[in-house]
């Protein structure tokens, strides 16, 4: 069994709080280091947690071990299959006290909210923000459709080593070009047809963007065009009946965004407040 350890100076730690992630291998009754990795939380401009998971998951860990765990990371991991031990102690002895099965699963969160609940980085919340690292892969690819000023691009080029930033408004694209990051490819095209190369990204975004496509399959289609076997769609819309953002009779509900990915693998609703997220995988 794999297993990833969040520790600062050879203590257990929590998630978003340990400076390492220490990475062992349990075989018959023993243990192997593997490898330390600085813990990608403490990069992370919020949700830290959520950065230590997603890091602990693409190393190919089956299993990790933290001092505490909040509601968002307990939930991540369930989701994932990831199994959680809580200690907190030196490293050795929760190593030790694994082997011997006596460290315990919780059955929830050790604790109520996260340690920056409900806060905001230019513009992108907390959920969101948790969302992308979810399931941006580390070094992988990922494109905002309907890009904007560049809201989730800003976020997005700190998770993947290519960001595809697309719209049509060229204003919009010079506050993204502002950004300044040589890893994003900014593109003044229609996200209906864009020269993105096919099969090529992780995970595609449209924040706000598809209840004002007039051919939704179309825009559909390139999605599942642009994406890898198994990449994901993240889907972001305003609420009906929520005050914000468009008109009423332009807003979305979930279910309605749901029938034009019939041919995806819906693997996530997320309520986001005033906004919802689904987010599906092409198969």
């Amino acid at each position: 069994m794999k297993v990833v350890i969040s520790e600062t100076g050879g203590r257990v730690d929590g998630p978003g709080e340990g400076e390492e992630l220490a990475i062992y291998e349990i075989a018959e009754g023993r243990y192997k280091l593997i490898e330390r990795v600085e813990n990608p939380a403490r990069h992370a401009r919020m949700a830290r947690g959520a950065a230590a998971l997603a890091e602990a998951r693409r190393r190919g860990a089956q299993a990790l071990v933290v001092s505490e765990i909040g509601p968002r990371g307990f939930e991540m991991a369930r989701s994932w299959g990831l199994k959680i031990y809580i200690y907190d102690g030196p490293v050795e002895e929760a190593l030790a006290k694994l082997i011997k099965g006596e460290l315990r699963e919780p059955e929830g969160p050790t604790h109520r909210g996260g340690h920056h609940h409900g806060g905001h980085w230019r513009g992108i919340s907390e959920d969101e923000y948790a969302l992308l690292l979810k399931y941006t892969p580390r070094g992988g690819v990922a494109a905002d459709l309907g890009c904007g000023v560049g809201r989730l691009c800003e976020a997005l080029k700190d998770m993947a080593s290519r960001v595809y930033c697309v719209d049509v408004d060229e204003e919009a694209l010079r506050e993204v070009e502002k950004i300044g990051a040589p890893n994003l490819s900014i593109l003044r095209e229609d996200v209906l047809h864009t020269s993105i190369p096919g099969g090529v990204v992780d995970v595609a975004v449209m924040s706000n963007v598809f209840h004002d496509l007039a051919d939704k399959r179309a825009a559909v289609a390139e999605i599942a065009r642009i994406l890898k076997p198994g990449g994901y769609a993240i889907l972001i819309e305003h609420k009906p009946g929520s005050p914000f953002g468009p008109p009423s009779f332009l807003k979305m509900s979930p279910d309605e965004v749901r029938r034009y990915f019939g041919d995806f693998k819906e693997v996530e609703y997320q309520d986001l407040g005033h906004n919802y997220a689904l987010v599906f995988q092409k198969g």
